[in-house]
């Protein structure tokens, strides 16, 4: 009875650490996007990769869950699609970092993060 239960543990311990293995190597995949502005987009070859794209939002439409807006570096633009909930203070004008998978023309964004703010003064619609 005792072999049992030391194989079952043993099994059971051997999945955990392969379980924790696989979360760690795709949050550490994750974590290792590289902080891009739409030039660099434009420059570099970055098909399929996973970025962290960084600018100002423009040209905001949203349908349903989808969201499909251009993010700008004031040199060059791309667009970003993004399907989810938005941040409450994601607005025309708003700096962004939508960070997703580089897609042809597109980034298809699975996470946004809006700043607060820009400068020393706080935009109206936070105060």
């Amino acid at each position: 009875m005792s072999v049992v239960r030391r194989k079952n543990k043993l099994l059971v311990t051997t999945v955990a650490i392969l379980v924790l293995l696989g979360v760690l190597g795709a949050t550490s995949m994750n974590a290792s996007a590289a902080f891009v502005s739409p030039t660099q987009l434009s420059e570099d070859e970055y098909e399929g990769e996973w970025v962290n794209l960084e600018g100002s939002v423009q040209n905001l439409e949203t349908g349903g869950r989808t969201a499909t807006f251009e993010v700008t570096d004031g040199n060059h633009s791309m667009t970003v699609v993004y399907e989810g909930t938005l941040p409450d203070t994601m607005a025309e004008g708003r700096i962004v970092v939508a960070k997703g998978q580089v897609e042809g023309d597109r980034l298809v964004a699975k996470q946004l993060s809006v700043r607060a703010h820009e400068g020393s003064e706080r935009p109206d619609d936070t105060r």
